[in-house]
């Protein structure tokens, strides 16, 4: 059994009770989270920096301990495969996080132009390119395709990025 990182799709607002799931069965897993304001009440909440979204490391062999865990919608897979996620992703994810698993971004003041090459400066995907497809309603997060995870289209706060 040669573990690997996956990316596991959870049923929604479940990330903590599957992070806690996953880590008592004895899986490495990552949750990332950033300090999220609060607006009109000057206070910081601590949210998901994937929302829906966990690493963890396991084996094929694996798979369906973790697939049919209460709270998981899925494993990403392309086909019929799971996709591994790279470990230098999971590296740049775990240099950016504190103790508590918090990740600090800084904004950049910058707009970009859909089909615009970015890279990433800041958080989990920091040193790689992406294209720029559209920034989100919120103004505060993007959509982006990377090209490191088969072209995987991501949602990152702007403060991620890179001028």
């Amino acid at each position: 059994m040669d573990p690997k990182w996956y990316l596991v799709k959870t049923k929604p607002l479940n990330e903590s009770r599957i992070y806690t799931r996953l880590t008592e069965a004895g899986f490495e897993t990552l949750y990332p989270k950033i300090l999220k304001k609060i607006k009109g009440k000057g206070r910081f909440e601590i949210r998901p920096f994937f929302p829906t979204y966990l690493f963890v490391k396991f084996a094929i062999e694996q798979l369906r301990t973790v697939r049919y865990t209460r709270g998981v919608a899925r494993v990403v897979s392309f086909g019929i495969e799971p996709q591994e996620v790279g470990p230098e992703i999971v590296d740049a994810v775990r240099a950016r996080m504190d103790d508590s698993g918090i990740v600090t971004l800084v904004k950049p003041p910058v707009e970009w132009k859909p089909g615009e090459k970015i890279k990433i400066g800041e958080g989990p995907f920091a040193g790689l390119d992406a294209i720029f497809v559209e920034a989100l309603p919120d103004r505060e997060r993007v959509v982006l395709l990377l090209d490191a995870v088969s072209s995987f289209r991501v949602i990152l706060n702007k403060e991620a990025l890179e001028e």
